[in-house]
């Protein structure tokens, strides 16, 4: 067992019988709890106390390996005195004083003093030096301002044995801002004026011991682009077939400079068309009109983060016309009807130049731009994107090359499907003689009819929603016993198909009162009851026995331990500790987490039994102290068979 001391040694100090020279004296040393904890070189001083007298033989080991033994009193040394100093001829082996010279980490560990294997006192010593010089990273390596940068500080804790805890705390210099995580430093957002900001750290561990100081990083982030901008500041131009297009100055701030590069799109992808600050297209031609883009790119930039966009649209001549269209050969059609899962095809006539970008949408439904054929007399072809019944509506198909407002032509699109996506509750919960009223939601175009299959004389009731393809499907099942629980399967069907769903009704109600209560015996003391038990409301039901004398208002109450007992179950209880020629009231209860119900009987117990008293001139003293021994015995019997009986029958339910 190991003590606490406060020992302070300091100058030349005699115990036992051996003076300790100044050389190893001079320092001060704290031991708490049995630990003394110690710098690199240092002398330590270790001392605890025993449970051994001058008569017992042990030894001193440090990290199981023998220091010295203690032999009646006399103590064998059996290390190099260079390393531990102690009192050789030391009579008081009650306490242990160990010096330890110059430590290092080899002499870390657990100083203990032991008699045949067994340990009695210990200290453990605990060598320390500062951290390790911390190195300074910083992620990403080459910030960008308006970006997040971690700078990293790691050392290592010096403590032995390594197995004792120990932890670090870091500071960073020179920062005057950011968040200090751990051994992270985090600058959200950079800012051009951290340019030059010098950044290094230092790690101190929980004794306080501090390491040297990191290198430093000097922070000089980039920047850019910014500011991005074209001159003139047109978003779109028209031109006419063979004028000058430009020039157009695309400018931006960027630390170092960036790289320009005007992009072109006509068809939906950008291309590369100059590589530039200026844009400038003499003799402009039909092929030339689209979207031109000014992407500048960071210089330095690898990983493609850091660059910034301005677009100028190009249109030459006229916008769009649509003079005719056709879906599936049926022309300008005001409405269409098509299955789900297929894609009617449409072919505008228009009158473009350049070629118009089509989308079809509704108020229900936001189209992508939509891709086209163009055939050989300059129609166009495209197919409907891929639809649902819940996407009917009135559909604008759009044509628009950016100039002025385009061209659009509408029509009502009727998609059918068979039923789908109906909304219900899987399980319901139901109370026998009560009605379930179901009401579910489905998608259906045309118009659905729902049979049920396992009670088709159930009416279904269908009704239009807000929608032409959303319904209101309602009916209701009566619940008049047990067996009309369980699943309930109906078919929703209209001319595109068919769909089967499923219902689970579930019982959620109190139990059934216990049935056919009954005693079937009686004796003064207790009285054997029965019952069948009833359907137990969809829960585990339990049963309880309350019962009082008829002029008593107080009723005890004891808990029938059962098994989860099925309906029609007999259940068996003895009632006992009852008083003799007494009528009692019973009430057994059944109850689940929805309630309970009961139901009661009353019960005589029988007069309690007498022993008729022998003639004094007829029977002897002997016989008379045989008799009553009987009857001590007898009386004993029956208890012990009540009792018995009682533990049986109150376990069991039949």
């Amino acid at each position: 067992m190991c003590l606490e001391y406060n020992v302070r040694i300091q100058g030349i100090i005699s115990r036992g019988g051996y003076t300790y020279s100044s050389e190893f004296t001079t320092h001060k040393f704290v031991m708490k709890n049995t630990t003394v904890t110690a710098k690199m070189d240092e002398n330590v001083f270790l001392i605890w106390r025993t449970g051994f007298t001058d008569t017992n033989m042990f030894t001193v080991e440090k990290n199981n390996k023998i220091i010295y033994t203690s032999q009646y009193g006399d103590i064998l040394e059996n290390s190099p005195s260079k390393k531990y100093k102690f009192d050789n001829i030391t009579t008081d082996v009650s306490t242990i004083n160990i010096t330890v010279i110059h430590v290092n980490k080899i002499d870390a560990g657990l100083y203990q003093t032991v008699k045949d294997g067994k340990v009695n006192g210990c200290c453990l010593l605990v060598v320390t030096d500062k951290p390790t010089n911390p190195t300074l990273t910083i992620d990403p390596k080459q910030p960008f301002v308006n970006s997040r940068v971690t700078f990293t500080c790691h050392s290592m804790v010096q403590r032995w044995p390594e197995y004792i805890p120990s932890n670090l705390s870091y500071s960073f210099f020179g920062n005057s801002r950011g968040d200090d995580e751990g051994n992270k430093l985090i600058i959200n957002t950079l800012d051009k004026s951290d340019k030059g900001m010098h950044i290094y750290c230092q790690a101190t561990d929980d004794r306080g011991e501090v390491s040297i100081m990191s290198g430093t990083v000097t922070l000089d982030p980039f920047y850019g682009p910014d500011n991005v901008e074209l001159q003139p500041g047109f978003t779109a131009l028209n031109v006419t077939e063979g004028t000058t297009l430009g020039p157009i100055n695309c400018t931006a701030t960027c630390y170092p400079t960036c790289l320009f590069d005007w992009k072109l799109n006509r068809t939906g992808t950008f291309v590369s068309v100059l590589s530039s600050e200026t844009l400038f297209l003499a003799n402009i031609t039909k092929q030339q009109a689209g979207t031109y883009r000014c992407r500048v790119d960071h210089r330095y930039d690898n990983d493609k983060k850091h660059w910034k966009r301005t677009d100028i649209s190009v249109n030459v001549q006229y916008s769009p016309k649509i003079n005719s269209f056709w879906i599936n050969s049926e022309i300008n059609p005001s409405t269409h009807s098509f299955n789900e899962d297929t894609n009617p095809r449409i072919v505008l006539r228009i009158e473009s130049n350049p070629d118009p970008q089509l989308e079809v949408n509704s108020s229900l439904l936001t189209g992508s731009p939509l891709s086209y054929t163009k055939m050989s007399n300059g129609d166009f072809s495209t197919e409907l994107p891929s639809l649902r019944c819940e996407d009917s509506g009135i559909f604008t198909i759009q044509a628009r090359n950016g100039i002025a407002y385009g061209d659009n032509k509408t029509v009502n699109l009727t998609i059918l499907c068979k039923p789908r996506n109906v909304k219900k509750d899987h399980t319901i919960g139901a109370q026998i003689n009560n009605e379930l009223h179901i009401i579910m939601h489905v998608v259906s175009f045309p118009a659905p009819n729902v049979t049920w299959m396992r009670t088709p004389s159930y009416i279904w009731r269908v009704r239009r929603d807000t929608y032409d393809y959303r319904y209101n499907i309602s009916s209701t099942i009566q619940i008049t016993s047990e067996k009309g629980f369980g699943d309930y399967g109906l078919r929703i069907c209209n001319t595109e198909g068919c769909i089967e769903e499923h219902i689970t009704v579930k019982p959620e109600d109190r139990p059934e009162a216990p049935q056919n209560v009954s005693y079937e015996a009686t004796t003064f003391r207790s009285v054997n009851l029965s019952w069948i038990a009833g359907f137990n409301g969809g829960h585990r039901q339990n049963f309880s026995v309350q019962f009082k004398t008829v002029d008593d208002d107080n009723w005890d109450t004891r808990i029938v331990q059962t098994s989860d007992t099925g309906t029609g179950s007999k259940v068996y209880y003895t009632l006992d500790l009852l008083k003799p020629d007494t009528l009692y009231q019973v009430m057994v209860l059944s109850t689940n987490k929805h309630g309970k119900r009961n139901a009661s009987l009353e019960f005589k117990t029988e007069v309690e039994p007498t022993l008729s008293s022998p003639s004094s001139t007829s029977v002897s003293p002997l016989s008379i102290g045989i008799g009553s021994g009987i009857a001590v015995l007898v009386l004993t019997i029956i208890v012990l068979v009540f009792i018995m009986r009682r533990k049986k029958t109150s376990q069991t339910g039949m």
